[in-house]
């Protein structure tokens, strides 16, 4: 079995098979993950006639978001996974949807996002070349003279779009792509990731 851990905010637990998702225990407003991850964990395998010798796999979502959600999962991921002696994956949504987006053709680049609260998001534009920008927030309130013709959006939900509404000078056209479920559209994906490449790097932006 596979464990996907993502507690970039609240929790999100995925346990699956290699070929499909069998169980999903999902708290976006959990608070003190901290203290409550394993038992979560443990209730997910229990209420699946599963237990910890049944994980072949874990995944933890490196981030962005909560910092202490992502480094207590982080680090209960590395210390399951030494103790079960099995491969420990992390990946960052930022990537994960770039997995996902990547069959879509384009001579444009792209800023991809992911809701932090209000009209904050998470950014990282990734260019044509291939080079990364590093991980940043944007608020649109803050910002209202973005100019983003010449971008591909990319995004894990619709909250983008209605911020983009906000633009002062938003007469443009955006050429916008959602990817709702991101775990479950990317599963196969996450099921094939290679521990030495996808290593459990947690991706801590200030948020203040």
């Amino acid at each position: 079995m596979i464990l996907l851990i993502d507690c970039s905010k609240g929790l999100h637990l995925i346990l699956g098979n290699k070929k499909k998702i069998i169980a999903t225990s999902f708290k976006p407003r959990l608070k003190k993950v901290s203290e409550c991850l394993v038992l979560e964990i443990e209730n997910l395998l229990k209420s699946n006639s599963k237990d910890y010798k049944n994980i072949t796999k874990i995944i933890a979502i490196n981030g962005p978001g909560s910092f202490t959600g992502i480094r207590t999962s982080v680090t209960v991921a590395k210390v399951l996974g030494l103790t079960l002696n099995i491969p420990v994956c992390g990946i960052s949504l930022f990537d994960l949807m770039l997995m996902q987006h990547k069959n879509i053709k384009t001579n444009s680049d792209q800023k991809f996002f992911i809701h932090l609260n209000d009209e904050r998001f998470f950014v990282q534009d990734i260019y044509k070349s291939g080079k990364k920008s590093e991980v940043s927030i944007m608020n649109f309130k803050a910002e209202l003279l973005l100019d983003f013709r010449n971008f591909q959006i990319v995004s894990m939900d619709n909250k983008v779009v209605k911020s983009l509404r906000t633009i002062r000078n938003d007469n443009q056209k955006h050429n916008i792509f959602i990817y709702n479920d991101i775990f479950f559209k990317s599963f196969d994906i996450l099921v094939n990731l290679s521990e030495k490449k996808y290593v459990p790097n947690p991706i801590y932006v200030k948020t203040f």
